[in-house]
């Protein structure tokens, strides 16, 4: 058995549910935010409870906190009085870089291929074609949420492409799903004109 201390901060919590969907015996989704089941409320936004769990339970926290994209669960090894997960970001060692681009110079055209991006307005769809070469489509996929389309691209039908034309595929994807949202004119690799509606 395994004596851990677990807190949550509730104020943190975005309510991605991964945390309930890993360790369903200790967290669950209620409403907007997670819950941590049986624990005391020690401070305003933050709950706490001491748990001895065998080591497969010891495992599901652990992995839960860590699935938090907010670090809003931090876990103690009380016997050992350290922390499985902390919730703090560590900055001691970090490299500062500012960013900089000349799209003139410094762009290259993926040899993969090239998408093309569009938007079905009489069903509410985004629509975006992959060429493997000029004018030829070999994959279409159509979607109403960015996520769901480059998950669809990227992980599942696992296109090879170079990642910054996977970061370009996100890009235009929200550029099209915020056109569509807005009733917003959507031309690919323009930027998106807040004032242009489409009649």
């Amino acid at each position: 058995m395994r004596k851990l201390g677990i807190e949550y901060y509730e104020n943190k919590c975005i309510g991605n549910g991964s945390c309930a969907s890993i360790a369903p015996d200790y967290f669950e989704l209620s409403g907007k935010k997670a819950t941590l089941k049986n624990s005391k409320n020690v401070d305003k936004d933050a709950y706490t409870v001491e748990l001895n769990c065998d080591e497969d339970a010891a495992e599901n926290l652990i992995k839960s906190a860590n699935s938090c994209p907010v670090n809003a669960i931090r876990i103690i090894d009380m016997e050992k009085n350290e922390d499985l997960v902390d919730v703090k970001v560590k900055e001691d060692k970090i490299k500062e870089v500012t960013s900089k681009y000349d799209d003139a110079k410094e762009f290259v055209i993926d040899a993969k291929g090239y998408f093309l991006i569009k938007i079905d307005r009489e069903n509410k769809n985004i629509v975006v074609a992959f060429c493997n070469e000029k004018n030829k489509i070999v994959l279409k996929v159509t979607g109403k949420k960015p996520i769901d389309i480059y998950q669809t691209i990227i992980n599942k039908e696992k296109l090879p492409i170079r990642k910054d034309h996977a970061a370009y595929l996100g890009r235009e994807l929200q550029k099209a799903y915020l056109a569509l949202k807005y009733n917003l004119q959507y031309v690919q690799d323009d930027e998106l004109d807040l004032n242009k509606k489409v009649s």
